[in-house]
């Protein structure tokens, strides 16, 4: 019985409350993170960063602080070490929008931006560098969570050269392939993996032409080049603990990075047939899942 009274009790409070008596006021105002247009930047690049908005949800930015951009951290030591992110004059936004279109939104589909292919925030620097106190590293772009920043918005972009802008190309198109593999819009087919062996340690030695065959006749690629020298990713038992992302990293850099001429010499082997099989299967899987074509990544050289 006091429990039914109790919820009668209860009932009538409620009633009581929602009275027309009481008064709800209006919800708050959800107020935008940046208003647009941001400062004095041309009316074309100002129109085509709203654009960017409206189309993909992400901001665009060149007016900030620098706390937006990035934080402070400290050493061990006790030392500052802090990253810093330099705004760029406003008056070279709009080669800025040229050269992030250029060196990656161009090659990827709309669909996939749309789906978060350009980050939150896109924060346009003169320059970003990390302060330690003793010394700056200096850097042509970070990604801060859902948040990139890219340097070199200043009178230099525009007389930058064709071997600088394909280096810049191929740094951040490698950062954010991580980053979108990372936030899952990426994924990597298990075909790729299905016909390699990771378990067999090499019992060759590991210079010399002899093992160098061995392992191209296994599917292997060089994960990078020193000077015109490919470096190996195969050198040393401690790289086979994860030998499955050492050759997944080592095509995806030759697909993103290196011309069809720069290519040919392992392509066009017919003792590398695996090779040609993996190289073909993550072509065709990326175009056809989410429509990147990687090797138009591999052949843009700005000349």
């Amino acid at each position: 019985m006091k429990n039914i009274l109790l919820a009668i009790a209860c009932l009538w409070a409620v009633c009581i409350s929602c009275s027309d008596d009481t008064k709800i006021g209006a919800p708050d105002e959800i107020l935008p993170d940046y208003v647009l247009p941001q400062g004095d930047a041309s009316k074309e690049a100002n129109d085509r960063i709203l654009q960017i908005f409206e189309t993909y949800s992400s901001y665009v930015l060149y007016n900030y602080t620098e706390k937006d951009a990035f934080w402070t951290q400290t050493a061990a030591g006790g030392a500052a070490q802090t990253y810093r992110a330099i705004m760029g004059e406003s008056r070279h936004v709009d080669d800025m929008l040229d050269y992030i279109y250029d060196i990656w939104l161009r090659f990827f589909p709309e669909e996939f931006l749309k789906k978060g292919g350009i980050p939150y925030r896109v924060f346009l620097a003169d320059s970003i560098y990390w302060d330690r106190g003793w010394g700056k590293t200096f850097y042509n772009y970070r990604v801060n969570g859902n948040a990139l920043i890219i340097g070199g918005m200043n009178k230099d972009l525009a007389a930058m050269d064709a071997v600088t802008k394909k280096a810049r190309k191929n740094e951040l198109l490698g950062a954010m392939w991580d980053y979108y593999i990372a936030q899952g819009l990426l994924v990597v087919p298990d075909e790729f993996y299905k016909d390699t062996d990771y378990g067999t340690v090499p019992t060759l030695p590991y210079l010399g032409e002899e093992a160098l065959e061995a392992y191209r006749k296994r599917g292997f690629l060089p994960s990078s080049y020193y000077n015109g020298i490919p470096e190996e990713w195969f050198w040393g038992d401690y790289a086979w603990t994860q030998a499955k992302e050492n050759d997944l990293k080592s095509f995806l850099y030759n697909l993103r990075e290196k011309t069809d001429e720069e290519v040919a010499w392992f392509l066009d082997n017919p003792e590398y047939e695996l090779i040609r099989k993996k190289w073909n299967i993550l072509i065709s899987y990326y175009k056809k899942e989410f429509g990147i074509d990687l090797r138009k990544m591999g052949n843009t050289t700005f000349e």
